[in-house]
């Protein structure tokens, strides 16, 4: 009870509104690099002779998204890793 007063009180005053700031703008620095690596992979997916390349790209955006949806949660366990 007396932790979700706290709470209750800090939201009711904005006290979170870094935070909140904070995720938003590492969502967004992600969003952008998802895009350029998106864009790169359309370039290179023309190229049958690059699949290693294509593979690479095609893991970093992955766990790029991944990383969103654990900053989105707040935490992470093992089983995180293991989908």
């Amino acid at each position: 009870m007396h932790e979700e007063m706290i709470r209750e009180i800090s939201e009711s005053k904005g006290y979170d509104r870094g935070f909140t700031a904070g995720t938003k703008h590492a969502h967004e620095l992600l969003n952008n690099y998802i895009t350029f690596l998106e864009q790169q992979y359309a370039v290179v997916e023309s190229d049958d002779n690059n699949q290693y390349v294509k593979a690479a790209l095609s893991n970093k955006i992955n766990t790029l998204v991944k990383a969103k949806t654990l900053i989105r949660r707040g935490h992470w366990d093992e089983a995180d890793v293991l989908s």
